[in-house]
């Protein structure tokens, strides 16, 4: 962790907006497993960054933002309307703008900040996988480091997952999107926030609400496309931009979601296997969630499956419509 910049304590730090990265950083020594704030109010400084009220305040002015981006978009497609009737019906601009403004974006800026910080945070994972796991980058020795070790730029890329979690759960009410996209906010904002309070795992945060997004930023510019969640019709008027992203985005699943996953998941597994039988100070406050957070990956980690499934099959139907 980050040592200190001032003697100030966490009890001492004011409430405050988090827009910079030096405001993620810690207020802790390096060697803080005795700190009873971090042991017995974990849901409140989480692993020694901001404070979950400033964290609160932060994640509702970013929702703000993305309600006001999304206002621009619909705008600017609206001033461009000229390029296809398509476009002058409202339905349709308000749409493109929530699946490009909100979705698009924000996982973008997600992924962006995980591409950034790959190295710092969790490079070592990288090493190991990069030379088949015969690297000793990823020692057992460590894992509780890697559980329990505070990184500011995880910290900053879970308050933006979490306020883009909590804005797509608001379209998915508004839109009639299905109880299943519902229940999958729900539990995507839940790991998110628990990452952070009591939080846990900021080493694996990178890939799992960074890296492997960013297929699902590209499958979000592709659900445009798509005849019920999408504007009926846009495939007929951008033929190539939905086949471009059609590829961009198997290419980039396979790589992150079937081959990247199951690797970053063995490692996940291990790390907080050994951490729930830990004697660590901070594990104690911490196991609830870890197991929480250990069925999250199992579901998620099945409904790759399904997603497989799903894109060979319209993988086939698209490929039939071209051939026709």
């Amino acid at each position: 962790m980050c040592r200190p910049n001032n003697s100030a304590t966490l009890d001492q730090r004011p409430v405050r907006l988090l827009l910079t990265q030096e405001s993620f950083n810690s207020a802790l020594p390096q060697k803080d497993d005795s700190n009873k704030l971090l042991q017995h109010s974990a849901h409140t400084y989480g692993l020694g960054g901001p404070d979950s009220i400033s964290t609160i305040l932060t994640v509702s002015v970013k929702v703000i933002i993305l309600f006001a981006i999304e206002h621009l978009v619909r705008i600017i497609i609206e001033k461009n309307s000229h390029i296809d009737p398509i476009l002058t019906v409202e339905r349709n601009r308000h749409v493109m703008a929530r699946h490009i403004a909100v979705d698009f974006i924000s996982l973008s800026i997600c992924a962006y900040i995980a591409v950034k910080n790959r190295h710092s945070v969790c490079g070592e994972l990288f090493t190991h996988g990069m030379k088949w796991g015969k690297s000793d980058s990823m020692s057992d020795n460590d894992s509780e480091s890697r559980v329990f070790t505070y990184h500011p730029a995880s910290q900053r890329l879970m308050v933006w997952f979490c306020a883009y979690q909590a804005k797509n759960m608001y379209d998915s009410i508004y839109w009639d999107d299905g109880i299943e996209f519902i229940i999958h906010h729900i539990f995507a904002g839940l790991a998110c926030w628990g990452g952070m309070f009591p939080g846990c795992c900021h080493f694996y945060a990178i890939f799992y609400f960074g890296l492997s997004e960013i297929s699902t930023a590209i499958l979000c510019l592709l659900a445009n496309f798509d005849d019920q969640f999408g504007v009926q019709g846009l495939d007929k008027v951008f033929p190539k931009t939905k086949i471009v992203l059609g590829a961009l985005f198997v290419t980039s699943f396979i790589f992150f979601r079937c081959i990247m996953w199951p690797f970053v998941t063995h490692h996940f597994w291990k790390d907080t296997s050994k951490a729930l039988t830990s004697n660590n100070p901070l594990a104690a406050a911490r196991k609830n969630f870890l197991h929480l957070l250990r069925f999250c990956c199992a579901g998620l980690s099945l409904i790759q499956f399904v997603f497989v499934a799903m894109i060979v099959q319209t993988g086939k139907e698209e490929l039939a419509k071209l051939m026709n």
